[in-house]
C-alpha cells in the first residue's frame, strides 16, 4: 500500500537547482523538488518496465545485503515516479511506497552522491513525515541510482530509528551497491526485451503457421520451436519425426534440404498433419556451422488453394467446367509427345453444335448456356480414362483421344459420341433436339506436329459441316488440297472484286407457249486475266463465306440494277433480271434493305428484279432472318423463284411458309426427262403442283427441242437452257433482244419482253 502523511516541502539550496511543483494532493497545496530534466528521468523510469512488477530475488537479496552492512533495520530500492515512491525491493518496512511529497528518496534523486540526513527530527523537510512520525524514521542515507547523466530514477536507502553519521567508506559502500541495483535494473530491461522479442516471436510463428528449427547433424537431433505441435503435430526430437509424414515423393528432397541448406531458397512439400489432413508446407535453410543447420517451417496451404483456385480459373471453362483452349493445347502437345516416346497413337476431335446460334437466338442466352452445359457433361460421361474433353470457345469442343488404338476405333468412337449428342434433352420443360458435327484427325495416320494435325481436325470439320452436318468426317489428305484451294480462290475473289473483274452474264428465259424472252438471269462471273472467263463452279467455295459473299452478290446486284437502267433508257424491256443469293448472304439481317437502295440509286424499280434462292437458305445457318428477309422483297414487288427444285428437302413446307412466286425445275430432272420414267415423273409432279399453287414453273437446262416439246406438253411454262442461248455479258443482250428469231405463238396473257428468239 501506499503511505500518505503529510503535506510539506522546501528548497534544498544545498543540491542541483529544482523547481516547486503541485503534488498529488487534494487541496493542490503541497509541493516536492522537481528536477529540471524531469520529464527525460521519469521517461527513462517507465522505459525500464519495472514498476508495479513483481518482487525478485535479487532485488530482495541486495536489500538484505545493505541492511546487514550498514547495520540498519530499514533498506529499500525506492524509485521515484512522477508523484509517488515505490519499493522494488524492501527489509524492515511493511509498505509498498509513499506519496513522493514526504519520501527522502524525493530529494535523493536530486543529489550526485549519496544524500544523508543524519537527524531527520531536526531536518525540517521531514520532521513532520509520518515515516519519522509513525515509523520512527530519524537516519536515512540513499545513493540515486543513474541511469545516466540526469537519469537518477531511485535510490538505494538504508534507514535507521535512531540518529546516526555515515563515513566515507559506507558512502562508498552504498554508492557500490547502487551501482549493482543499477546493474539489475538494466539487466531487468533487457530481460524484459527479450522475453518480449520471445513473445512477439512466438505470437509471429503462431500467426504465420511457422515452426523454428535447429538441427545438429552429428545427432540428426532437431529442437522445434514450441508451437511445432500445434502445427505439425511434433516437438524436438529426431529428424525422423517430421520426414515420416512428408509426402514420400518429397521425402529425399526435404531431407537434403534439412541436413544442408542446399542452394535454393526454400523447398515446398506435402506433409500429412496428425489428423490426417495433406498441408503444403514450404522450409528455408541455413548451414550456420559444420555441424549445425537452422531454418523455419511454415504452412502455404492457403497460398496453395489460392494458386489452385488462380490456375482453375486460367485453364478451365467457367460454364462448363471443362479444359480450355490454354490447357487444350498443353494436354494436346503432351499426349502427343508421349504418343511419339512410347509409339502409340492419339485421335483428335473438333465438334461444333449445329445450329447453335439459332437456340440462342430464338430460346435466349439461358436455353443456349444449358444447351452447352449439358453438351459437355455428355462428353465427359462418354470420355474415356486418359481422354481430355475441353472446350475452346463458343460452341466449339474438343476431345483428345489418348492411347487410340487404330483410327477405325477412334471413329467408332465418334460415332457412338455423336450418337448420345443427338439425344434430345428436356429445357424448361421442352425438349431440345442436339446435333453436333465432328472431324477426326489422328497421330500418326495424319500429321505429326500439333499445329498441323489441328488443321486436319479443323479441315474434316469443315467438310462434315459442308456436307450437311450432324456427322462425323475423319480427315483425308485431299481435303487438305480442297480446303488449301478455298483459301486460295477466296483470296484470289478478293483481289477481283477490287480489281472489277467479277460481273454478270445473262441467260434469257423463254415462254414455250410464245418462244419470247420474258427475262434473264444473272449468274456471276469472273473475268480471269489469264484464264479467261470462269463460272461459278471454279469459285463456288467463295460463297461459302459470308463476308465474301455478301461483297460479290453487292457488286452482282450492283451491277445488274445499272445494266438494267441502261436497258430501261435504250426502251428495252428486259423483263424481269434474276439474281441469284446464296446461303451466306442470308446472315445479314439487312439484306433486302441493302438490295433495294442499290435498286433505288439506280432508279430501278424493284418489279425488274428477281432473287432466286436455293432451299440451303431455308436450312443453313441464318435462317431465322430468311424469312423476314423474303417478306420485305416480296412487300417491295421483288419476286422470289425457288432454284434447283426437288433436290432439298421439306420443299413442299417452303412452298407454304413463304412468298413463293417462281419453281425452277433443275436440270438433272430436264436433262433425263426424254429417257428416264422417274424423271418424266418428277418433272409432271412439279408443273402439276405449280400450275395447283398458281406459281410460275421454268424447266432449266434445255438443250434440244424435244425437250421443248415434251415439257410444252406437260404443262410447263417457261424455259432456260443452252437451246436458246449461253449466258452472255450485258453488252450483247440488246443484240439478243433485237435479233432472236421465236420458236411458236404467244399466249394472250404472257408480257413479251423484245422479239423472239428460234429453238
Amino acid at each position: 500500500m501506499f503511505f500518505k502523511g503529510s503535506k510539506y516541502s522546501r528548497r534544498n539550496q544545498r543540491y542541483r537547482p529544482a523547481r516547486l511543483m503541485t503534488g498529488p494532493d487534494r487541496t493542490g497545496s503541497a509541493m516536492f523538488p522537481v528536477a529540471p530534466d524531469e520529464a527525460d528521468r521519469v521517461q527513462a523510469l517507465h522505459a525500464l518496465r519495472i514498476l508495479d512488477t513483481a518482487p525478485e530475488a535479487h532485488f530482495d537479496a541486495l536489500c538484505r545485503t545493505a541492511g546487514a552492512l550498514f547495520r540498519a533495520p530499514i533498506a529499500l530500492v525506492s524509485l521515484v515516479g512522477e508523484d509517488r515512491q515505490w519499493f522494488k525491493a524492501r527489509c524492515g518496512l511493511d509498505v509498498d511506497g509513499t506519496a513522493r511529497e514526504v519520501a527522502f528518496c524525493a530529494y535523493a534523486i536530486l543529489a550526485d552522491e549519496v544524500f544523508i540526513v543524519e537527524d531527520a527530527l531536526r531536518d525540517p523537510r521531514f520532521a513532520a513525515s509520518p515515516l519519522v512520525t509513525e515509523h520512527g524514521i530519524r537516519f536515512y542515507a540513499g545513493a540515486p541510482l543513474v541511469l545516466g547523466p540526469g537519469l537518477q530514477v531511485g535510490s538505494l536507502c538504508v534507514m535507521d530509528t535512531v540518529p546516526r553519521t555515515f563515513g566515507p567508506d559506507e558512502i562508498r559502500q552504498l554508492r557500490d551497491l547502487a551501482a549493482v541495483v543499477v546493474a539489475q535494473l538494466r539487466l531487468h530491461r533487457t530481460e524484459q526485451d527479450l522475453r518480449e522479442r520471445e513473445e512477439r516471436l512466438r505470437l509471429a510463428l503462431q500467426a504465420g503457421r511457422m515452426v523454428a528449427w535447429e538441427r545438429d547433424l552429428r545427432t540428426g537431433h532437431a529442437t522445434r520451436s514450441d508451437n511445432a505441435l500445434e502445427l505439425l503435430g511434433i516437438g524436438s526430437g529426431p529428424i525422423s519425426l517430421m520426414l515420416d509424414r512428408v509426402h514420400p515423393d518429397d521425402r529425399a528432397h526435404v531431407e537434403r534440404f534439412s541436413a544442408y541448406g542446399g542452394t535454393l531458397d526454400a523447398v515446398e512439400f506435402r506433409y500429412r498433419a496428425p489428423e490426417g489432413r495433406l498441408l503444403w508446407l514450404c522450409m528455408r535453410a541455413e548451414q550456420t556451422e559444420p555441424d549445425r543447420v537452422v531454418g523455419i517451417t511454415f504452412d502455404i496451404s492457403d497460398r496453395k488453394v489460392g494458386e489452385a483456385r488462380l490456375w482453375r480459373a486460367a485453364n478451365h471453362d467457367p460454364l462448363t467446367g471443362l479444359p480450355n483452349r490454354a490447357l487444350f493445347q498443353e494436354r494436346f502437345r503432351e499426349a502427343l509427345a508421349q504418343a511419339e516416346r512410347m509409339g502409340t497413337r492419339v485421335g483428335l476431335l473438333l465438334i461444333d453444335i449445329d445450329d447453335f446460334k439459332d437456340v440462342n437466338d430464338t430460346l435466349g442466352h439461358d436455353a443456349g448456356d444449358a444447351l452447352l452445359t449439358e453438351m459437355a457433361a455428355r462428353l465427359a460421361e462418354m470420355a474415356r480414362v486418359g481422354d481430355t474433353v475441353a472446350r475452346l470457345g463458343g460452341d466449339e469442343f474438343a476431345v483428345i483421344l489418348a492411347g487410340s488404338q487404330r483410327l477405325e476405333a477412334a471413329s467408332v468412337f465418334a460415332g457412338n459420341l455423336l450418337e448420345r449428342l443427338r439425344q434430345p434433352f428436356a429445357y424448361r420443360g421442352r425438349p431440345l433436339a442436339t446435333k453436333a458435327s465432328m472431324g477426326l484427325a489422328s497421330f500418326p495416320d495424319h500429321h505429326r506436329l500439333p499445329d498441323e494435325l489441328m488443321k486436319d481436325a479443323d479441315i474434316a470439320l469443315y467438310r462434315a459441316k459442308a456436307s450437311g452436318r450432324n456427322r462425323v468426317t475423319v480427315y483425308a489428305p485431299e481435303m487438305r488440297a480442297l480446303t488449301e484451294r478455298r483459301v486460295t480462290v477466296s483470296a484470289q475473289m478478293r483481289e477481283a472484286l477490287l480489281s472489277g473483274q467479277i460481273v454478270p452474264f445473262y441467260q434469257p428465259k423463254v415462254c414455250l407457249e410464245t418462244g419470247r424472252i420474258v427475262g434473264f438471269e444473272a449468274l456471276a462471273r469472273w473475268l480471269h486475266p489469264t484464264e479467261g472467263v470462269l463460272a461459278p463452279g471454279y469459285f463456288g467455295s467463295a460463297f461459302e463465306d459470308p463476308e465474301l459473299a455478301h461483297a460479290i452478290g453487292g457488286r452482282i446486284v450492283a451491277q445488274v440494277a445499272a445494266d438494267i437502267r441502261a436497258w430501261r433508257a435504250r426502251s428495252l424491256d428486259v423483263g424481269r433480271v434474276a439474281v441469284n443469293v446464296s446461303s451466306a448472304e442470308f446472315h445479314r439481317p439487312d439484306l433486302a434493305e441493302s438490295v433495294l437502295a442499290t435498286l433505288a440509286a439506280e432508279g430501278v424499280p424493284p418489279t425488274c428484279l428477281e432473287i432466286e434462292v436455293t432451299e440451303t437458305v431455308f436450312l443453313g445457318r441464318g435462317s431465322d432472318f430468311v424469312s423476314g428477309i423474303l417478306r420485305r422483297f416480296h412487300d417491295s414487288g421483288v419476286t422470289l423463284a425457288l432454284d434447283d427444285f426437288g433436290t432439298g428437302y421439306a420443299s413442299l413446307t417452303h412452298l407454304k411458309q413463304f412468298p413463293v412466286d417462281h419453281i425452277k425445275i433443275d436440270q438433272s430432272f430436264v436433262r433425263g426427262l426424254e429417257q428416264d420414267g422417274d424423271d418424266a415423273a418428277i418433272v409432271a409432279a412439279v408443273i402439276g403442283l405449280g400450275r395447283a399453287l398458281g406459281t410460275r414453273v421454268t424447266a432449266e437446262g434445255v438443250e434440244n427441242p424435244e425437250q421443248v416439246r415434251r415439257l410444252r406438253a406437260m404443262g410447263c411454262g417457261f424455259a432456260q437452257g443452252y437451246l436458246y442461248a449461253k449466258p452472255m455479258a450485258g453488252s450483247r443482250v440488246p443484240w439478243l433482244i433485237a435479233n432472236g428469231p421465236a420458236l411458236g405463238g404467244r399466249a394472250p396473257d404472257e408480257p413479251q419482253a423484245g422479239r423472239r428468239i428460234a429453238g
